[in-house]
């Protein structure tokens, strides 16, 4: 099948990129909520909070895969690219950094922004190997979500707030490079406020990761105390 020229922009992945934002807004501010006493949640073993983070690291990562296959697919340009991995890399090590020294008991030292630089390096390979991208990818997540075996990766003795494996996770970003081939970000999408809203989101997700955070945390702080 002879695969038409792309344009490695998509709204529908923006739009994508946008709503998985809505959820790990909507995710963080109830963690932090519970975390101060304000709501009662069991962020670890309900079921729809235990799916949910998971569901944001899916979306994430499968956009990922979409981007890398629009962007690169008649050759991979090394220079974006890798501008784009080395500012992944730098905010990772900014965060991880951070939160040492803010929550030495829980600091993040393989989250999201590590996984997400690194999986896009992995992903590569398969940008013009759509097939096979879709059989890794089952390999790596049926064994995964039935029988709970992943490829090992490092771990540290505390528990992290975020901790992001390669693996399977490597596997979303290996079905996005299919949807692509398919013609998911083909899709037609409403051209409307609410869907502009979310691909300006979209288009703004790494500074919106970067800060939402600590402002919905300090807020939630303040909050906590002027309560006492």
């Amino acid at each position: 099948m002879k695969t038409a020229k792309f344009n490695s922009r998509s709204q529908f992945i923006d739009a994508l990129r946008g709503f998985t934002i809505i959820l790990m807004i909507f995710f963080h501010a109830c963690f932090d909520l519970t975390n101060f006493g304000f709501l009662t949640i069991d962020i670890i073993h309900a079921p729809f909070w235990f799916a949910l983070p998971r569901l944001i690291v899916f979306l994430f990562l499968f956009a990922v895969g979409m981007s890398l296959r629009l962007t690169h697919f008649e050759k991979i340009k090394w220079t974006p690219f890798w501008k784009r991995f080395f500012k992944l890399v730098a905010f990772a090590l900014m965060i991880s950094v951070v939160t040492y020294f803010l929550f030495p008991e829980n600091w993040i030292y393989f989250g999201t922004l590590h996984a997400i630089a690194l999986i896009s390096l992995l992903s590569l390979p398969f940008i013009k190997r759509p097939n096979l991208a879709l059989a890794i990818a089952l390999l790596l997540f049926i064994p995964s979500i039935f029988f709970d075996k992943n490829i090992p990766w490092f771990t540290l003795a505390h528990q992290s707030w975020d901790y992001i494996e390669p693996f399977p996770w490597l596997g979303a970003s290996l079905l996005g490079i299919f949807a692509v081939h398919k013609g998911l970000h083909l899709c037609q999408i409403p051209n409307n406020k609410a869907v502009r809203s979310l691909n300006f989101l979209g288009t703004h997700s790494l500074l919106i990761y970067l800060t939402h955070q600590p402002v919905l945390f300090g807020a939630v702080y303040l909050m906590h105390q002027f309560k006492k």
